[in-house]
């Protein structure tokens, strides 16, 4: 049996999202409601690319 290696994940779940910004996952799901962080569907699963959260939080730093 052959293992898979640990790969570092770029597409995140609500839960890592909203962990990776230090939210809580009803803030996450609200930010995605509101599309202030975009979200990349497939399938039925909603995920979040790492480079675009991190590029609203470049966003919010330079809006504060």
């Amino acid at each position: 049996m052959s293992t898979l290696p640990n790969v570092e994940r770029r597409l995140l779940p609500y839960k890592l999202a909203a962990a990776y910004l230090g939210i809580s996952e009803r803030s996450m799901k609200q930010l995605a409601a509101e599309d202030k962080v975009a979200k990349v569907p497939i399938g039925h699963r909603v995920l979040f690319d790492k480079a675009d959260l991190d590029a609203f939080i470049e966003r919010i730093k330079k809006a504060s």
